[in-house]
Order: C-alpha cells, then structure tokens, then sequence
C-alpha cells in the first residue's frame, strides 16, 4: 500500500497536485470562455503555467496534510446567456470531469508503461514511474470527489447554487461563510486531518483494485 505522509512521497503528490490541479482550473476556464465568459480568461487563468493557479498555503497544505487547493476561480455566472443554468453547471462540472479522465488516463499508462518505454514491468525504471502514476489516480479521484462536494467554495456549491431559485440563492449567499468554516476546519484541525487522512486509504484501496483488474 502507498504511503501519503511519508518524505519519500512528497515529490510524487506534489506532482501529482501541480497537474491535476492546474489541469482542473484551465478546464473551468476553458468551458467558461467557450460558453461566453471571458473573466477568467482575461484574469490569465486559461493557462498550462501551474503558476497561473497556484495558492502559497493551498500548495504547502498538500505537503503536510492529504489535501490542497488553488486560487479561487474568477466566473461570472451572468455572461452565460444561452440555458444559464446549464452553462453554470458545465463549467463547475469540467473540473472533476478532467481530474477522472486524468485518473483513467494515468491509471492506463500504468499498465501500457512497459511496451511504451521498452522494458519490463519489473524493471527499475518501470517501477519508479509506477510510483509517479499511482499517485496521479490517487490525488486526481481525490480532486474529483471532494469537490463535487455541495460545500462552499468547492464546485459542488456552485452546481447546486446554479440550479435553486433566484429568491433561494439569497440563502447560499448567507449561509456559505459556515460551509467555508466547515472546510477551513477540515483543512487545519487535527480532526479534521484526521477525517480527510481517510479520504486517502479509500482512494488508495479504489485504485489498488484498479490494479488488479
């Protein structure tokens, strides 16, 4: 079984982070410009350059602890002028969706990795690699479930934000700043490590199975 905290991990996650992280953020932009909304584009978040993305303590969380995050998303629900809710739905959706075609496609490479390099499965090369790509289905089945989660300021909140009543989202408005407490607690207590640390072993085990299919 893979380890999460141990030293030895850590270029691995943050790898697997800086990719799935950035890879994430330029699909919410991408699918927002395509549907008419230029904000993020026009605030260079529509790039490769995890740079573009990156959080100081959003990146130092993914060191010490199983989770981490970006800089907020610029989206302006209201330049989405064909099926609005629709449109708000696709460009929140496009982050996970590209994190789980990223698990699919490391998860791939896993198995292929011998034949595309010209080596054994056994050898040290191929093993080493192995170890990058395991990590690149964990943290991106990770990505992809946590924030599909209806918390603020995960996508979650915004698709179901997206699709309530006008006169209901004045209740999302008033209520997000406890949702963010709640993930602000998650990310720093001990419990909350704790509870997230979980988040981990299922992950691993899913793709543990993955493996051996």
């Amino acid at each position: 079984m893979l380890s999460y905290y141990h030293l030895e991990t850590l270029l691995p996650r943050l790898l697997a982070f800086l990719v799935a992280m950035t890879l994430h953020d330029a699909a919410h932009a991408g699918a927002a410009w395509l549907l008419g909304d230029r904000t993020a584009r026009e605030s260079k978040r529509l790039s490769l350059n995890p740079l573009a993305h990156l959080d100081a303590l959003g990146l130092a969380m993914i060191v010490f602890g199983p989770y981490g995050w970006s800089k907020k998303m610029p989206i302006d629900e209201a330049n989405f002028k064909k099926r609005p809710k629709l449109s708000n739905t696709l460009v929140f959706l496009a982050g996970p969706v590209i994190n789980l075609l990223l698990a699919l496609l490391f998860w791939w490479l896993y198995f292929f990795l011998p034949s595309i390099v010209g080596g054994t499965a056994e050898s040290i090369t191929v093993e080493q690699w192995r170890v990058y790509l395991q990590y690149g289905v964990i943290v991106n089945i990770m990505l992809c479930f946590i924030h599909i989660l209806p918390l603020y300021p995960l996508d979650g909140w915004y698709i179901l934000k997206g699709w309530v009543p006008s006169q209901r989202k004045v209740w999302f408005d008033r209520n997000q700043r406890y949702a963010l407490i709640l993930v602000v607690f998650l990310m720093i207590t001990p419990m909350g490590q704790w509870l997230l640390g979980h988040v981990y072993p299922l992950a691993a085990q899913l793709v543990m199975q993955l493996f051996s299919i």
